[in-house]
């Protein structure tokens, strides 16, 4: 009996410390409660001290699509498992031999509390929780949640941005007065005045219309379309961001061909695939410093093989990587 007690006393003992002592994933993918990447888990955001907070928005009140993205935070928690392990040794690449964020500290503070049907007061809520994060000096990651959500965390930012947009769709359409949803959420960010330059890159097909296109050209935003990327190379689609002081990337997975990303609510054929994504991603970092980011219209409805959370976070990763040396 002794000795049975020794052996669990031990073994409690070393698991305790593997995390100090292992840098590779030291436990299955389905053990332990499920933040971003098994990041610590701090709600107060008072306490925060982190290089990147990752802030769920579980919303999709605003789609004019098949609901279902509220659900993405936690399925992007879900599918980062794979990617979980001890995040301040840093990425390894077995492609160059190489590490990418060693020494950097994640923190996920859980979600935005939600008021359904009570836009204005969820809204509230996220720009004040973004404002918080970046009070504590800490990169704010944004995991929704519909594309709405992206017009109150940009709302809370006090510095010049230019705003980098990946997604299928323009966002450019005439809202009902008062209402903020995922398809006009880019008129009201042009508005904001730390918002200086809009750059829209991955819109495709026929999913877009002649308001959409007016309003995007009535706001002078520069426009990059998936087939141009076909035609012309991710280097191209580049050129078209202006050298920035700071940069906000809005990541709408639906930019991805449905082939790599099934799970969001607007399929549309001709998307981006795997490689220019990637080379977009980690192309951004070069035009300028980047301030935040967010991940939206995760439909895990749509993909219960869930390799759109998976793809949407090995992009997140790599444009992070390339962002910060």
């Amino acid at each position: 009996m002794k000795n049975g007690l020794v052996v669990v006393c031990l073994g409690f003992l070393l698991t305790a410390l593997m995390p100090k002592c292992i840098t590779a994933q030291t436990a299955p993918t389905f053990v332990g409660i499920r933040t971003f990447l098994s990041a610590p888990y701090e709600p107060d955001l008072e306490k925060l001290k982190a290089d990147f907070a990752v802030l769920g928005v579980p919303f999709d009140e605003g789609t004019w699509g098949q609901p279902g993205e509220r659900y993405g935070p936690r399925d992007l928690r879900e599918s980062s498992q794979e990617y979980a392990h001890d995040l301040t040794e840093g990425f390894y690449y077995i492609d160059g031999d190489r590490t990418v964020l060693k020494g950097k500290h994640w923190v996920d503070v859980g979600d935005v509390l939600i008021y359904p049907t009570v836009v204005q007061e969820t809204d509230a809520k996220i720009t004040e929780a973004v404002r918080k994060i970046l009070a504590r000096k800490a990169f704010p990651i944004i995991l929704g949640g519909d594309h709405s959500i992206t017009f109150p965390v940009v709302r809370s930012y006090d510095i010049p941005l230019t705003i980098v947009h990946i997604d299928a769709h323009l966002d450019t359409w005439n809202g009902a007065k008062g209402n903020l949803d995922h398809a006009s959420w880019v008129l009201r960010v042009a508005k904001l005045p730390t918002v200086k330059n809009i750059t829209q890159i991955g819109m495709r097909g026929i999913a877009n219309d002649s308001e959409a296109a007016g309003n995007a050209k009535a706001l002078h935003t520069k426009v990059v379309t998936s087939e141009e990327i076909h035609r012309h190379g991710i280097a191209a689609a580049l050129e078209q961001i202006p050298n920035s002081e700071n940069i906000y990337v809005s990541f709408d997975v639906d930019s991805m061909d449905p082939t790599l990303a099934p799970g969001t609510g607007t399929l549309e054929p001709g998307g981006l695939n795997f490689q220019e994504i990637d080379d977009l991603m980690k192309g951004i970092p070069s035009k300028g410093n980047i301030v935040g980011m967010d991940i939206v219209e995760v439909n895990p409805y749509r993909d219960p093989s869930g390799r759109t959370a998976q793809t949407a976070i090995r992009l997140l990763v790599d444009l992070l990587g390339a962002a910060f040396h």
